[in-house]
């Protein structure tokens, strides 16, 4: 994936409201998911967050949501929706066979993009 796409998806997931990229997350990898990238415990926050005039979520629960988004944007490009779904709830050798979903939760950005970037450039070098 070159350095333009990957700018582009940042810049996206920085300038898109947040209700609306909970709700497209929502939409494509499931409340569950959001729910555990984002890192809370409430099984309807994805629900309410998604909704126009809904409850923002705090700033580090919207950073986690924002780099989920980048992540799962990555690897949809690239690989399509149920991949990139698959992807992210999935144990990952580049990630000390973890689930993505916890790295992005815990906010570790350069591993978690580097392993998605790998994976669709078919590197084996994150």
């Amino acid at each position: 994936m070159g350095a333009s796409i990957r700018n582009d998806i940042h810049a996206e997931s920085t300038r898109m409201n947040i209700h609306d990229l909970v709700r497209e997350l929502n939409k494509n990898v499931g409340a569950t998911a959001v729910q555990t990238m984002a890192g809370v415990k409430d099984r309807t926050s994805p629900f309410k967050w998604a909704k126009p005039d809904g409850p923002e979520p705090r700033p580090e629960v919207d950073a986690r949501l924002r780099l989920g988004y980048r992540v799962w944007r990555t690897l949809e490009m690239a690989e399509g929706k149920h991949v990139a779904l698959v992807w992210l709830m999935g144990a990952n050798p580049r990630l000390d066979e973890e689930l993505p979903v916890l790295y992005i939760q815990q906010q570790r950005t350069r591993d978690v993009m580097g392993a998605a970037e790998a994976f669709v450039n078919d590197s084996y070098s994150a």
